[in-house]
């Protein structure tokens, strides 16, 4: 089946269902989740169900995304999506429903997170699957950085606010309209008129240590994930101690207003970076820009030693615009070295490591924030996050893996 040649104009009518779908999915996602902690700290007057609810969401990346990846390789992408988003947006109308009744307990929000979350596994899974297979190589950047803008851009940008909003209206609408758009996501695939890539054959044994094996063969793949579990652990670092820094008397003594914008900054810096990845690796080539998001990371976890929110915040926009960048040509390496049947399973591998090792970094923080100062853990964070430099790709294993 013949790909897009996206070298002029557009990705082609297949990939913009697709990122349609993944954009109208993610904000529904991205509702559906505030909408959840909403109802637990106002409905339910449980802010403790609030944590159990924001680590259900992302628990099933490390219980679920292996799993879903040999699922996913199995089956038409384009079905596990419009299946999985059709599921999603069942349990989360059950959801709205049942609050709409008065009958939401902690029960329901619980089941219905985890579920939503294990169903995530497989929509991202096939739609990263299915990239490749649409795009030709060379545009791979410019659409796994469209997906990648969809993520951040509609659910960590859109979806809150929206939240929030439909919340002050009605309690029960925040889940309803999460709901109304995930339904509505299998209608931009469906509405395609091009043939999707259709999966043959994968009738095989099961074996969930087949992504594993992918992986432990690939040079690349073994040095990509280790550069994104190292980068996750620097995070966990930075996340936990940034928390406290900033808040306190003692450190930054930022109002909350203040800390939420300089937040909110870092994923606008993500989402201009993750959409301009193509144009940098065309202006400073895939090698430079590999090591430049490197660079980006160590400028975002050393940002609030400029003590100045007008210092701090250009820095961390600068930094999480590269920084972001890896995310993306993680995702063209992955598909570059794998083979359909492959590419989710993989990916489970990537995710599920990278997501266990964010608590090992905010582990070690919490562990040594009562006898090393935050600016030794922010500069640990950082000289990790540069070290990874080494583990960079030559450009001659690229080569060989495309």
């Amino acid at each position: 089946m013949a790909k897009t040649n996206g070298s002029r104009g557009g990705l082609g009518p297949r990939f913009l269902g697709l990122w349609c779908s993944t954009a109208l999915s993610d904000t529904g996602n991205g509702i559906f989740l505030i909408g959840a902690t909403l109802l637990a700290i106002h409905t339910l007057e449980s802010p403790a169900l609030v944590g159990l609810l924001l680590t259900l969401a992302t628990i099933p990346w490390l219980v679920a995304a292996i799993p879903a990846g040999i699922i996913v390789d199995r089956l038409d992408g384009h079905r596990v999506i419009q299946i999985a988003n059709l599921a999603r947006a069942g349990t989360m109308l059950a959801v709205g429903g049942i609050s709409a009744a008065g009958h939401i307990s902690a029960v329901v929000l619980v089941v219905a997170v985890f579920a939503a979350g294990v169903l995530q596994t497989f929509v991202d899974g096939a739609a990263e699957a299915l990239v490749p297979e649409l795009i030709d190589r060379d545009r791979l950047s410019d659409a796994n950085g469209a997906l990648s803008v969809s993520t951040r851009v509609f659910y960590q940008f859109l979806g809150p606010p929206i939240a929030g909003l439909t919340y002050a209206l009605w309690p029960s609408a925040p889940s309803l309209l999460s709901g109304l758009l995930c339904g509505a996501s299998t209608l931009c695939i469906a509405a395609v008129r091009q043939p999707w890539p259709h999966r043959r054959g994968g009738r095989g044994k099961v074996d969930l240590r087949s992504g594993l094996r992918v992986v432990g063969r690939n040079r690349i793949l073994k040095a990509a994930i280790a550069i994104s579990c190292l980068t996750s652990i620097a995070n966990g670092i930075y996340l936990t101690v940034f928390a406290v820094y900033a808040n306190s008397g003692t450190g930054l003594a930022l109002t909350p207003t203040t800390y939420g914008m300089l937040t909110g900054l870092v994923g606008a810096g993500a989402g201009a970076g993750a959409y301009l990845t193509g144009r940098a690796e065309r202006l400073f080539g895939e090698i430079v820009t590999m090591r430049l998001t490197r660079v980006g990371w160590a400028l975002l976890f050393l940002s609030p030693m400029l003590r100045s929110p007008w210092l701090i915040a250009p820095v961390m926009v600068m930094g999480s615009a590269f920084g972001a960048m890896w995310a993306v040509q993680a995702m063209n390496l992955r598909q570059r070295a794998t083979s359909p049947g492959q590419r989710a399973q993989v990916l489970g591998v990537f995710r599920a490591l990278s997501y266990g090792a964010t608590p090992l970094g905010s582990l070690t923080a919490t562990a040594f924030q009562g006898t090393v100062s935050s600016q030794i853990l922010l500069g640990a964070a950082a000289a990790l996050t540069a070290a990874t430099i080494a583990l960079v790709p030559a450009r001659e294993s690229l080569r060989g893996s495309s």
